[in-house]
């Protein structure tokens, strides 16, 4: 089946077309405003909690699913994102949705799109999913840190057949993610999905006023296995991306009595010739009992030259599974070429209240990162959360200006 442009909508169409008979109606929605502020100590020396060092932007979210026919099932969601007005005075950008924006669409205007618009077939172990879907696979994955997360038009086969292993198979025609268009808005601030949540394929590029469908598919190929081995998971993934790159994604994690263990090993091959191999191994050791948690993880990558892959999501550039990844200092910082990091990290489950606090060092050629987190998330009741998150890096630049960075991100976020 193609998945096209207008693929999801009439998934949705469908969906709502099928409502009668259907069973097991599910309506939810939210709403969250999201928004950080940074002090840059530097020449500017900017401080927080001015307008032109703060980005953030509210976004509303409602979806419904629902069994249309035996085995078979339908979601669909839509989500809207607004500045409120706020650019006036109180921040200087949206934090997502403003990359790749088209010269002749305001900037600052109310977006919709339709992010997820999907049916799902099971029968017997198999399952089908085709449409506008969520993923979840070590290169290839849906984020949801921001005020908006990003989606794939693909087709997905689930079989669970061979003892102790699932297979998976899939392919991703388009895609929202930011790294359509350089993974930045107007301020440089990551941007998990593009404007107007648009779908472009894989390699597109963007000019500063429009953006070059690249129209490279995606395919991806996984075994989840766990052996008869208690508590001991391996995942093994490969991928390939027209005429872009091949991939490949192991990792083995074992835990029993609070203890964890876990290794991961990643590679790129970039189709361009003449750059080398981009390749990554980390390992995590933790430990957790009742309400307290902790753990210490490492990663290094291979020495590589100028345009050697970096080994994060390939569907905006930006985040990562790997272990040693902080806020800032995250998957396009350790998983760049020649780097080194390491991180320890500790949580405690308070009632209503988790507090998770991390130390990161990461070094380059070029410079290197010093990363403390504090993150303090809060429920108050059963639809209401709040997250804050202060932000200290230390970046020692080699060749360049020193800098520090203390941020603080606030996100508000109802759930119905």
């Amino acid at each position: 089946m193609l998945i096209s442009k207008t693929t999801a909508p009439l998934l949705a169409l469908l969906l709502a077309a099928s409502a009668y008979g259907v069973e097991n109606v599910k309506v939810s929605g939210g709403a969250k405003y999201w928004y950080q502020t940074t002090a840059k100590q530097d020449a500017a020396r900017n401080d927080m909690f001015q307008q032109n060092t703060s980005v953030g932007v509210a976004a509303v979210e409602l979806g419904v699913s629902a069994d249309l026919y035996e085995g078979l099932k339908g979601k669909a969601s839509v989500i809207g994102l607004d500045s409120l007005g706020l650019e006036q005075s109180f921040v200087k950008d949206i934090s997502s949705a403003g990359a790749g924006r088209e010269a002749d669409k305001g900037y600052y205007r109310t977006q919709i799109w339709i992010s997820e618009a999907n049916l799902d077939y099971k029968i017997a172990n198999t399952s089908v999913i085709v449409g506008r879907q969520a993923l979840n696979t070590p290169l290839l994955f849906t984020e949801r840190w921001n005020a908006s997360y990003n989606t794939f038009d693909a087709a997905v086969l689930i079989n669970s057949d061979l003892p102790y292993t699932t297979l998976v198979a899939g392919y991703v025609h388009q895609h929202n993610g930011g790294s359509s268009a350089g993974n930045a808005t107007a301020t440089n601030f990551p941007s998990t999905t593009m404007h107007d949540g648009s779908y472009y394929g894989f390699g597109s590029s963007y000019d500063g006023t429009k953006v070059t469908d690249g129209k490279r598919r995606a395919y991806a190929f996984g075994a989840m296995i766990k052996p008869p081995v208690e508590n001991l998971a391996v995942n093994l993934w490969y991928y390939n991306i027209n005429s872009t790159f091949t991939a490949y994604w192991a990792d083995a994690e074992y835990k029993n009595s609070g203890l964890f263990f876990g290794i991961q090993n990643a590679g790129i091959n970039l189709a361009a010739s003449g750059i080398d191999d981009a390749m990554i191994t980390a390992a995590k050791v933790g430990y957790s009992v009742d309400k307290f948690s902790a753990d210490i993880s490492c990663s290094t990558t291979a020495t590589g030259e100028n345009g050697t892959a970096t080994i994060a999501n390939a569907a905006t550039g930006d985040k990562s599974k790997v272990y040693t990844q902080s806020v800032f200092q995250d998957g396009a910082f350790v998983g760049a070429r020649d780097t080194d990091a390491i991180r320890a990290a500790a949580s405690y489950q308070f009632d209503g209240l988790k507090l998770t606090a991390s130390l990161q060092n990461a070094e380059q050629t070029s410079k290197e990162g010093m990363e403390f987190d504090l993150i303090a998330s809060a429920k108050l009741g059963k639809y209401v959360s709040l997250t804050g998150i202060y932000i200290h890096q230390d970046v020692d630049e080699k060749t360049a200006a020193d800098f520090k960075n203390d941020a603080i991100r606030l996100i508000a976020a109802v759930k119905f």
